[in-house]
């Protein structure tokens, strides 16, 4: 497998794991669709809706680390697990600096080490005007996993 060169290659490769699991998963529960791919990046954008909010209206930092790791998933997936595993978060570091009203916000992936069974990712989430909210990274061990129910 290789890092999604654009969007359309990030929406079959996204919409190919759905259709593995059987049941919607926190995918659907934060409403993450593509929104960009560059071969060494990708991008997932997540609407903000009131299940998703904070009580002032913003983004919740819950929604936020969600959409963050399922970035960083997505990508360490493409990148490193080509014979069909998962990849699994084992440590994350997240940074709140800002927060927002916007319609949505994009959470963007990108490599920073890997290979093997480990793959380490840098993610930002930024609202739709380009305002960084958070930076994460995340470090997952890629295994065999059965996925689904």
């Amino acid at each position: 497998m290789a890092i999604p060169n654009n969007v359309e290659e990030l929406t079959a490769l996204v919409d190919s794991f759905l259709s593995r699991l059987g049941f919607d998963d926190i995918v659907t529960t934060l409403g993450l669709v593509p929104h960009a791919a560059d071969g060494q990046s990708i991008s997932l954008r997540m609407p903000l809706k009131d299940s998703l909010a904070q009580a002032n209206g913003m983004f919740s930092a819950a929604a936020q680390f969600g959409a963050a790791d399922i970035a960083g998933t997505f990508l360490a997936m493409a990148a490193y697990a080509d014979k069909g595993q998962f990849p699994l978060a084992v440590q994350s570091n997240q940074n709140y600096m800002s927060n927002s009203k916007a319609e949505f916000a994009v959470a963007t992936a990108r490599i920073l080490r890997g290979g093997g069974s480990v793959a380490v990712t840098e993610v930002s989430v930024a609202d739709s005007e380009g305002k960084e909210l958070m930076h994460s990274t995340f470090t997952y061990a890629i295994k065999e996993r059965k996925v689904g129910k």
